[in-house]
């Protein structure tokens, strides 16, 4: 019994001399904080400055998933891992930024359809989609990326009404034209018959372009 008890005396002893030793003794505590996959845009400062950490603080207090909740709630923010280095006392962050395919209600879409604030200066030739839902904005951003070069670089926005009725209004030598693209299917095909007509002298007016059935095209 007296060997029973001096046994878990012990082990209470140890137990509390870890508790001590990762959670009170100086030994144990933040010594570098790194932050990896950011946007150029944005800070390390700023990621460390929304976890709420700091140097010195006691490693075993820092709890990963709720630092990388409360970094997930910013919207430009894809997905994000914290780690706690033990041996050299260091705090790793991780974060996977969202990419903007396109600009949808004065805000950024992604490929998975989620709205969120670009956290710098709007990147360069990213179309502009006016939709009634993200899924309609996809659709329509589905159809620029199929669109060849030229096409995209004259682009001025891009609109979709539902999958079978997208447009877009495209600058062509100093004249703006309205394309309606219809669906997204035989895209290569409907650019090839875009450029045929407007290579056409007596098309050189034409302010619409219907390509929902690129065998029969309308122009006005």
């Amino acid at each position: 019994m007296q060997k029973r008890t001096r046994l878990i005396s012990i082990s209470v002893l140890i137990f509390a001399g870890l508790i001590y030793l990762f959670a009170w003794s100086p030994i144990f505590t933040v010594k570098s904080i790194d932050v990896v996959g950011q946007p150029p845009e944005i800070s390390i400062n700023s990621v460390i400055t929304r976890t709420g950490i700091f140097s010195g603080e006691k490693l075993a207090r820092i709890e990963p998933r709720s630092i990388e909740k409360k970094l997930s709630e910013i919207s430009w923010v894809k997905s994000v891992s914290v780690d706690r280095h033990w041996a050299n006392g260091s705090v790793e962050i991780k974060v996977v930024p969202r990419i903007a395919v396109g600009l949808y209600k004065g805000k950024a879409i992604d490929r998975q359809g989620e709205i969120f604030d670009l956290p710098g200066i709007t990147p360069k030739g990213l179309p502009v989609v006016s939709a009634a839902t993200p899924e309609l904005g996809l659709s329509a951003i589905s159809l620029f990326t199929n669109l060849s070069s030229d096409i995209r670089a004259n682009l001025i926005s891009l609109s979709a009404t539902n999958e079978s009725s997208i447009s877009s209004w495209q600058e062509w030598q100093g004249r703006t034209i309205k394309v309606m693209w219809g669906s997204t299917d035989q895209v290569d095909l409907k650019v090839s018959v875009l450029k045929a007509l407007l290579a056409q002298p007596e098309n050189k007016s034409i302010s619409r372009v219907d390509l929902s059935a690129p065998h029969a095209p309308i122009v006005k």
